[in-house]
């Protein structure tokens, strides 16, 4: 039987672990299906952007034009669920919508894709806690494809309400030119709208290009120049050798304590954070010191090998998520199994759950508090014995090698409680 609950809890684990990444590719597939399927129509894809005049069109075909760029926006937003980005997941859900909408107005012959965008709905809606993090990548792609959404819809719009312009819209290109213009709010005024509907046409892109195409540049090309400007004022910063150094995940109050304390002893170390490189200065503000600080996934095998976890003294997952921590010693365990691993418990309730990843070190410090608390106030004396005692059970165990000693004593009986117990038998 326990064989049999360590396998279901390894399997249960897997899945906690790789759900994220089975659901980015069944939206990659959903996108994947729709490029495939419009790119097989009859009608030329590329002829759909050659439109002329609104009078005669077959609309069918030219829903393959939106049909087409929305497989793209879902193979690309797949990108922001591996790194469980929320705004990944919310995109997915509004463009899983749209493609499920679309595909049984236009193509409802297409029974797999609907079932297919059904069950990746139900995934996303499933699993969304598993979508929390912050990603700039993410917030790049979301940018994207806002600002090719809102180009679509302002060049479709001047042709549809073309004749309601001075000189009216009848091309493509003209229709391009006018959404440029007036998303960026320049405005030159060779195109004037005259009707009603093409004046309200006109304020809804200039709001949309207000909101949606300045924070698309800021959020595309602000990290580029931003990065630039650095390069130029700090210069090359210089690379850290990362060998013989600890590792620590998190910028926690844990994390951030035990930073500081390492630095001060002279020792190196590379910390690794979900938050952006813009907060990286707030961080080393945060806690006093210059640091060597890599953003991303601290689960990310490669983020890992790039922080030197092959030479490396040890490393500590101190995030705040007890899962994230547990994580980081599996994947640091494939990567190097010698290297040796601290992780720390936030939760109580998780105790026995990230006992199971075995690191090396099990150090809670919400147990710990509530000993000393709870000792305290009941008028126990405290000593330096007792409080290492406690430090070192409040894991349960805090070192493996202290697990396995006091184990060993518990089972052989104390010699002078053996001595007199013959005394007394004598």
């Amino acid at each position: 039987m326990s064989i049999l609950r360590q396998f279901w809890r390894r399997l249960v684990s897997v899945w906690v672990y790789i759900r994220h990444i089975l659901v980015a590719m069944v939206v990659f597939a959903n996108g994947a299906f729709i490029f495939l399927s419009v790119w097989g129509q009859s009608a030329d894809v590329l002829n759909v952007f050659n439109i002329k005049t609104f009078t005669g069109i077959n609309w069918v075909d030219v829903a393959n034009g939106p049909w087409f760029l929305l497989g793209i926006f879902l193979m690309l937003n797949a990108i922001g669920l591996l790194y469980r980005a929320r705004i990944a997941w919310a995109v997915s859900i509004i463009l899983l919508t749209i493609a499920l909408v679309f595909t049984w107005h236009f193509f409802p012959h297409l029974k797999l894709h609907l079932y297919w965008s059904g069950g990746a709905l139900f995934l996303l809606l499933a699993l969304s806690r598993d979508f929390h993090r912050s990603s700039a990548t993410a917030g790049g792609i979301a940018a994207l494809i806002s600002f090719i959404v809102l180009l679509f819809y302002s060049t479709y719009g001047a042709l549809y309400f073309g004749g309601g312009f001075h000189p009216p819209i009848h091309d493509l290109m003209t229709a391009f030119y006018f959404s440029m213009v007036t998303m960026t709010t320049v405005g030159y005024g060779d195109i004037i709208p005259m009707s009603e509907s093409a004046r309200l046409f006109t304020v809804s892109v200039i709001i949309a290009g207000i909101t949606v195409f300045a924070t698309s540049l800021t959020t595309v090309f602000g990290p580029l120049i931003w990065g630039g400007l650095n390069k130029l004022v700090k210069g090359t910063p210089k690379k850290m050798n990362r060998k013989n150094h600890y590792i620590v995940c998190g910028v926690s109050v844990l994390a951030s304590s035990t930073i500081l304390q390492l630095k001060q002893r002279g020792l190196d170390v590379t910390v690794l954070t979900s938050e952006d490189e813009d907060k990286f200065p707030m961080i080393e503000q945060k806690i006093g010191v210059k640091l060597d600080i890599l953003s991303g996934d601290c689960t990310d095998n490669t983020l890992l090998k790039t922080a030197g976890i092959g030479q490396c003294h040890a490393i500590l997952a101190l995030t705040d998520d007890d899962a994230t921590n547990a994580f980081i010693v599996l994947s640091v365990k494939e990567l190097n199994p010698d290297v040796r691993t601290v992780v720390a418990v936030n939760d109580a309730k998780n105790m026995s759950k990230v006992k199971q990843v075995k690191a090396d070190v099990l150090l809670s410090p919400q147990l710990f508090g509530s000993e000393i608390l709870a000792s305290i106030l009941s008028g126990e004396t405290i000593d330096n014995e007792m409080l290492l005692n406690m430090l070192l059970r409040s894991g349960q165990g805090l070192v493996k090698n202290d697990v396995s000693s006091d184990s060993d004593a518990g089972d052989k009986p104390d010699s002078r409680n053996a001595g007199s117990e013959t005394d007394k038998k004598a």
